[in-house]
């Protein structure tokens, strides 16, 4: 007897729909294919009919009716639904309608069911970075922040700090370096990198899920960032921009004695405007010229005014009182004619960071001249940037897929998810997740039917990052090499022709180059311009932390006058694919420090002439680590066998399987590549059994 369970779309209340009572319901259960391990699977059901009682028809609100009108019910959306057979659950995931049949008198709902393996990646759709919350990382860019980023303790803007930023130095195709400095720009250079659990988290929170994982939680995926691209110009960053001006003014030259600029700050001057638009949000008041932040922004300000003299002589500035900032100056020497004033138009320009909250009055001073404005046509734009982290990764990485970034992670480390009971998915590294709690099924066969054929082995299975084929420095290493960078290739001894590819949709592969004999090994991002390597929009790139800066030989110049990362200054910090970890010691890069036992977040090896510094190739790349051991047991040319044999399995045999499980059959070994189940006690479960 099975029993079929939902969830309310509206209320969340569960409540049971009605079946036929003798409903046959298929259920094939997998977490991954031997034919088709480009991708991971999920349980699912194949379609079935439930009658139009009562019941049915108010949870469905009567879909088959061509009038209705629904307001609890959405067929776009999914139902969380439980399957019990024999009261035991042997299905936790949703449950799509597929359509509704009326034939003669009889209507009834035709619906399928998923697991919640396939359930997160349906909740997640289309859904993007631009869809996460992440103003809990909002930080003002600074040098300060940069270096603390290297300990995990960015301070936060409100208030704390946090270790899921981290700014590595990125050649961009513009640093260089002569016999004494290093030359870099650090607005630029220090690039945002975000961790890659943080990610993780908010995607599984916006889900509405939760992974029960080892790896997840390891210090070894806890170290991995990705960049969030170049820093870009702000204007890429302008939320609103307000207008406005004097219309004909009051004060007109020739006309009235136009407004004496205050000689100090205690009688500064402030102008008051006619017309504004552009101020959706009522941050500007332009009687007294008071701008209120409404975040924590960058506010760029142009303003065009009148000015004359009564001397021969101007000097004048215009004048934040946020923080006293003077961000204009005026300087004239120029003899009026005879009875008549100089008039000059002259604009304004400057920007300043506001804080949430903060006002800022514009103001006039002229603290050596006397001065005076002609209201007439005074002209104000305010540009307000929205520089938050949120808004910066938003608008680099935004319109990247929630699902892509989690089935990359799945394939880069080749994760397999187990649906759990109570929207909780087991996530683990194939490695991992194997165990040694051995099922002995033997008793369960039904030894009347058994089929043995072989694996369908590929000549070629291919690992690769995402592509970014604008990239440079990718470009040269594949002409020289003849392969992508961070490529794995392997070749079975078959005559099949076909290839398998494994490859990443987000994540292109990090290349880690010296700079121009320098001993100074750091993550190239650049693309060929007419004349000079440029930056551009990238692809992101996967990288472990490096906790610790280290000297070099050369000073670094920072362009940025005036700031930390000046002449003297000797400390840098680089990001690289590569990680030494040695009893929990992490070791400082760069790459001097690694054997042949660290870590590698690339598919292969790599042609060590681009890295010269690099002590010693690590063998432990992700396919190594994550893919070696399941390829080597799905795949063996010389003993590799599926077994395809039907079993007498109850739900409690389903409800507490794991494909973790090895399973026993007379004294061989095997792995369940997939099990079709039927709800109807009478029926023999079909399984795949892979030889290991």
């Amino acid at each position: 007897m099975i029993r079929l369970v939902v969830q309310n779309q509206v209320t969340n209340e569960l409540q049971e729909l009605d079946t036929f009572g003798n409903e046959n319901i298929a259920l094939t259960l997998q977490v991954d294919d031997v034919r088709d391990i480009e991708s991971k699977n999920a349980s699912y059901s194949k379609d079935f009919n439930l009658p139009a009682t009562k019941t049915n028809n108010k949870f469905f609100e009567h879909f088959y009716n061509l009038d209705r009108y629904s307001n609890n019910y959405n067929v776009y959306k999914n139902v969380k639904a439980y399957l019990y057979s024999n009261d035991v659950l042997v299905l936790e995931g949703f449950l799509r309608l597929l359509n509704v049949v009326e034939k003669s008198t009889e209507i009834t709902y035709n619906v399928v069911l998923f697991n919640d393996v396939a359930n997160i990646i349906e909740s997640l759709a289309d859904a993007t970075i631009n869809d996460l919350d992440l103003t809990d990382i909002n930080h003002e860019f600074n040098a300060t922040n940069i270096i603390n980023s290297w300990a995990g303790v960015v301070a936060l803007t409100q208030g704390g700090t946090t270790d899921s930023v981290y700014y590595p130095l990125i050649n961009d195709g513009q640093i260089y370096a002569d016999d004494e400095n290093l030359y870099i720009d650090y607005k630029q250079h220090y690039v945002l990198n975000v961790n890659l659990k943080y990610i993780i988290d908010k995607i599984f929170n916006y889900a509405g899920f939760i992974y029960d994982s080892t790896f997840f939680n390891s210090t070894y995926f806890q170290d991995i960032f990705f960049d969030t691209g170049r820093n870009n110009n702000t204007s890429d960053f302008a939320t609103a921009s307000i207008t406005a001006d004097t219309g004909s003014g009051t004060d007109n030259v020739g006309v009235n004695p136009a407004t004496a600029i205050g000689g100090s700050a205690d009688d500064a001057t402030v102008i008051d405007f006619v017309n504004e638009s552009g101020d959706t949000d009522g941050v500007f008041n332009h009687d007294t010229s008071v701008f209120t932040a409404p975040y924590d922004c960058y506010l760029n300000i142009s303003y065009t005014v009148k000015i004359y003299n009564t001397v021969d002589f101007m000097f004048g500035a215009l004048r934040l009182n946020a923080n006293d900032t003077q961000i204009g100056y005026v300087f004239i020497n120029e003899a009026p004619a005879l009875g008549q004033v100089t008039v000059k138009d002259h604009t304004f320009t400057g920007s300043i960071y506001v804080s949430e909250g903060d006002d800022v009055t514009l103001q006039f001073i002229a603290p050596f001249a006397e001065l005076h404005i002609a209201n007439a046509d005074a002209e104000l734009n305010l540009q307000i940037l929205d520089v938050s982290t949120d808004s910066k990764i938003k608008s680099n990485r935004g319109d990247i897929k929630l699902a892509d970034i989690l089935k990359d992670v799945v394939t880069a480390f080749n994760l397999t998810i187990e649906s759990k009971q109570n929207n909780v998915l087991k996530i683990e590294p194939y490695n991992d997740f194997i165990n040694n709690n051995t099922l002995d099924w033997t008793q369960k066969v039904n030894v009347n039917e058994m089929v043995v054929e072989p694996i369908e082995i590929p000549k070629r299975i291919e690992f690769k990052h995402a592509e970014d084929s604008d990239d440079y420095y990718h470009q040269q290493f594949k002409k020289t090499q003849l392969t992508d960078y961070g490529k794995q290739s392997l070749e079975f001894d078959v005559d099949s022709d076909e290839t398998k590819l494994i490859e990443l949709s987000v994540f292109a592969a990090p290349f880690i180059k010296e700079l121009d004999n320098t001993n100074i090994n750091l993550q190239h991002i650049a693309t060929s311009g007419d004349e000079t390597l440029e930056p551009f929009d990238n692809a992101p790139r996967l990288i472990f932390k490096n906790e610790l800066p280290f000297d070099i030989e050369l000073n670094i110049q920072d362009i940025n006058e005036g700031e930390i990362f000046g002449v003297g200054y000797k400390n840098i910090n680089s990001g690289t694919p590569y990680k030494e970890f040695i009893n929990n010691i992490v070791f400082n890069d760069p790459l001097t420090f690694l054997t042949v036992g660290g870590s590698s977040l690339l598919f292969g090896y790599t042609n060590p002439t681009y890295t010269p510094l690099l002590s010693a190739i690590p063998v432990n790349t992700l396919f190594n680590t994550h893919w070696f051991a399941y390829i080597n047991e799905k795949f063996n040319v010389t003993n590799g066998l599926i077994l395809k044999t039907e079993l007498y399995l109850k739900p409690s045999d389903i409800s507490t399987f794991s494909f973790g499980n090895p399973i026993k059959i007379q004294d061989q070994l095997y792995r369940v590549n997939k099990i079709e189940y039927n709800t109807d006690e009478n029926s023999l479960a079909k399984v795949e059994l892979l030889r290991i």
